[in-house]
């Protein structure tokens, strides 16, 4: 049988043009001519410490390519730790020779066989391919290491329960782009899906309730999108075992699992099921996203907190957990004569303060196990425990001012990372809670270098996570289609140092890894074909009114309406537009006329072209722009390009 030859090395030319299809981006690169290649038994070297990463690598190109591997200790692909590499550092060597990688750590070995991937077919990601006679990869020096140790993504299983395949899926995801933190919201309002055996009920509340509404599948355009805040969303929870599952394969893929057991508010299943550890001692009545509903500050309830904590401490080996804290309104502490008394008992000054105290006790006893509390930015608002670690996701001022303060930060902004949002203007996207658009790009400049952080205490700042809140996700595919290629975008603004991050190259990549999604069956987001045209303060004259811009369309233009929209980045003012044309073979073919501008407070910036006859394939097309640039020229910004569906 005729061997099949997989080619894969670039010349250093081709590399101008067309970078290695990494993401993230790595530090260094050094691509040198020719190829290294790999036939027959492949053996994989590697200490007994490292049997988990190697085994992950041999398991991979056994099932996606279809080679014989074996584990042994005289193999082409060497594995090793380099104690001088730092923590998640790694070096990948490829030379005619064989392959070694290096890793500061089990971490950092692991995300260098997650670069090797990356060089290799597609095909590596699935579950089968014919067997290949031989694997053929560029010659290439790379050294590398995150610019930030929390790279994240958070996932709501509270409001729409994710079944554990899909959980283990998410994860896999992660770890193909060096992401290392899962936040796992467990609990809620409208469900609580972990296991507690001391108190079962906690589970069954809702269960025989519909898993979701009408309305709340973003694909139903029929009917306007609406989540039923409150209201029991049935479809199951996560036994102890299941969990124990998860967390064991999140391990062999080096990311860490933060449980969240929201408190004091966002309760009603906790009540439902425990009235009598709520403010009230009364079943929840009022359905809405801020439940009025808050636990009481008496001993029995404390202990029912602990008791929850305990049992979740031991299913979760990591080293934080989160209590929630967010959107807890008062009224219910205010009104109780008990927790009035408690708080002048406790020298406090108000129901912020008690908030505060309550968070400091939770914290205190996790930490007799080792634990660090995490809560959202809330918990800022009476006194903050020591040692907690803060989410701020309403104001990034409410981060640098926690930084400052010598707290661990962690960014979680609703713009660009709520993940449930729009990604584009376009009114036929899929539904989400949030409209946004946050884009891909935005997510990609998304920086964590705040500049009202002291120099001193930037170590504060240890990165950021997405959001991936459920109520209108209440299918996998769902999550999939909010959380990609986004996560790609995220992935590379947490890792790559900001020197090396180029959006355009990262599109040019994207093409390439969104092939690796297809092979894992993700419901990603389709890309966008690239923007014909783009303008900085260099391409712009200063108060001119016969701007002309063009750019190359790179779609066959078929019979039908497209639109193209000038879209402003950054800069202090954007562009004015009069025309925009399409343009085949040098004659316009469809045109629209009119004032808009884009800028901060974009106008009327949509320019509708109908295409009436298909354009001869091979033909010459352009998209052009007549604009002024009288207010200012210091702005950069694209004109995008798409068909209307």
């Amino acid at each position: 049988m005729r061997a099949l030859f997989l080619t894969l090395a670039l010349s250093s030319a081709a590399m101008a043009a067309e970078p290695l299809p990494i993401i993230p981006q790595p530090r260094s690169v050094d691509l040198a001519d020719g190829s290294c290649k790999l036939s027959g038994d492949i053996g994989i070297s590697a200490a007994d410490s490292l049997k988990n990463e190697a085994a992950y690598l041999g398991a991979r190109l056994k099932n996606g390519l279809g080679l014989a591997v074996s584990l042994d200790r005289g193999g082409p692909i060497k594995l090793s730790i380099a104690p001088g590499l730092p923590p998640e550092g790694y070096r990948l060597r490829i030379t005619p020779q064989g392959v070694a990688i290096e890793g500061g750590d089990s971490a950092g070995l692991f995300y260098g066989i997650q670069t090797l991937l990356q060089l290799l077919p597609v095909q590596v990601y699935g579950s089968y391919s014919p067997k290949q006679g031989m694997l053929e990869i560029p010659i290439v020096a790379i050294e590398d290491s995150p610019a930030f140790p929390w790279r994240g993504l958070h996932l709501d299983s509270a409001r729409h329960f994710m079944p554990k395949v899909f959980v283990m899926k998410l994860l896999d995801l992660m770890a193909i782009h060096k992401l290392n933190r899962l936040h796992w919201h467990l609990v809620d309002s409208e469900g609580w899906r972990l296991e507690i055996k001391k108190y079962p009920k906690l589970t069954q509340v809702g269960q025989d309730q519909p898993a979701w509404y009408p309305g709340e599948d973003p694909t139903d355009h029929s009917i306007k999108a609406g989540f039923k805040y409150g209201s029991f969303h049935g479809g199951g929870f996560y036994t102890q075992d299941d969990v124990r599952e998860i967390v064991a394969h999140a391990a062999k893929l080096h990311i860490e699992i933060m449980p969240e057991i929201e408190f004091p508010a966002h309760a009603m299943a906790m009540f439902t099921a425990y009235p009598e550890f709520s403010t009230t001692g009364k079943v929840p009545v009022v359905k809405s996203n801020h439940s009025p509903d808050l636990i009481n500050v008496d001993e029995k309830s404390i202990n029912f907190l602990k008791d929850i904590l305990d049992e979740t401490m031991a299913l979760f080996p990591g080293k934080w957990i989160h209590f929630g804290g967010d959107e807890a309104p008062k009224g219910q502490w205010k009104q109780s004569e008990f927790v009035q008394k408690r708080i002048k008992e406790l020298g406090l000054k108000s129901e912020d303060e008690l908030q505060s105290w309550l968070f400091g006790q939770m914290a205190a006893h996790v930490a007799k196990k080792g634990k660090v509390a995490v809560g959202w930015e809330e918990i800022t608002h009476g006194f903050l425990p020591e040692g907690a670690v803060v989410m701020p996701w309403l104001s990034m001022d409410t981060a640098a001012k926690v930084a400052n303060s010598g707290h661990p930060v962690i960014l979680c902004p609703v713009g660009p990372l709520y993940f449930d949002s729009y990604q584009t203007t376009d009114p036929t996207d899929n539904q989400a809670l949030y409209k946004g658009p946050f884009t891909l790009r935005a997510v990609y400049q998304f920086n964590c270098d705040l500049n009202n952080v002291a120099a001193d205490k930037r170590g504060n700042i240890w990165g950021a996570q997405a959001q991936l809140w459920t109520e209108l996700m209440p299918k996998p595919e769902h999550v999939e289609y909010q959380a990609f290629p986004r996560s790609a975008a995220l992935a590379e603004a947490l890792w790559t140092t900001a020197d090396r991050k180029d959006f355009k190259s990262f599109q040019q990549r994207l093409v390439r890894h969104v092939e690796r999604l297809d092979v894992m069956k993700v419901n990603y987001r389709k890309l966008e074909a690239g923007a014909p045209i783009s303008w900085s303060k260099e391409t712009i004259s200063p108060g001119r009114k016969d701007l002309v811009l063009e750019g190359p369309v790179g779609l066959d233009l078929q019979p039908g309406a497209y639109e193209a929209t000038p879209g402003y980045q950054d800069g202090g003012f954007g562009l004015w537009f009069d025309r925009i044309e399409l343009v085949a073979d040098g004659k316009v073919i469809a045109s629209d006329a009119h004032r808009g501008f884009t800028g901060s407070n974009p106008k009327d910036a949509v320019y509708k072209l109908v295409v009436e006859t298909a354009v001869p394939k091979g033909s010459k097309v352009t998209l052009r722009a007549f604009a002024d640039s009288h207010e200012g020229t210091d702005s950069t910004g694209e004109i995008g390009f798409r068909k209307v569906k």
